[in-house]
């Protein structure tokens, strides 16, 4: 290929995906179905339509961009959640008043489904996958458990204390309400 053939090529491509992605993925998009072509060069050559052909490796590329950019955004807010329980719970266990020591007993204070399903993936740190698999359960329906004993252990945790948190959802303090119930919900 020519350079004034190439600077046409590369140009028409790099505004195909511009258009697709975010400017800050294009360079690493186009990169990729560069590779993808010098890689299957012999199946490009051999199509009834070469600029179809590559065009279709573009889009390929592009789907396989968004569909790791969707998994690792799940992958970080998984990690980010982790590392919150993580923060509460390396709170001293000897100190009474923890909350540490507060988020078993109220974890196992919520109603069968939502207790067990906590308790595997939150304190025992089992990927709710291999939990669904232990249990019995569809992953959509471990991942729906997990999502509802969630949004309980909170109204229980608040019920229970005054938690400050940061913008971004870490807690800050904490401070046990004196007419609050017990932490394991009786």
């Amino acid at each position: 290929m020519n350079d004034m053939v190439w600077s046409v090529f590369e140009k028409k491509l790099r505004a195909y995906v511009r258009r697709r992605v975010t400017i800050s993925a294009v360079d690493d998009v186009v990169s990729e179905i560069l590779l993808h072509l010098v890689r299957s060069q012999d199946k490009m050559e051999g199509a009834k339509n070469s600029t179809a052909w590559i065009y279709r490796v573009a889009a390929n590329v592009i789907t396989d961009h968004y569909r790791k950019s969707a998994s690792e955004k799940r992958l970080l807010e998984d990690v980010e959640l982790e590392t919150r329980v993580m923060d509460i719970s390396e709170e001293p266990a000897d100190d009474p008043t923890s909350l540490a020591s507060c988020l078993i007993p109220m974890i196992r204070g919520l109603p069968a489904p939502y207790d067990q399903a906590l308790m595997l993936t939150e304190i025992d740190g089992i990927s709710q996958v291999a939990a669904a698999k232990q249990l019995g359960l569809s992953v959509s329906g471990m991942k729906s458990r997990v999502q509802r004993g969630r949004q309980k252990l909170k109204v229980t945790l608040l019920r229970c204390c005054d938690v400050e948190l940061n913008r971004r959802g870490d807690v800050l303090d904490y401070n046990t309400r004196d007419d609050s119930a017990r932490c394991d919900g009786t």
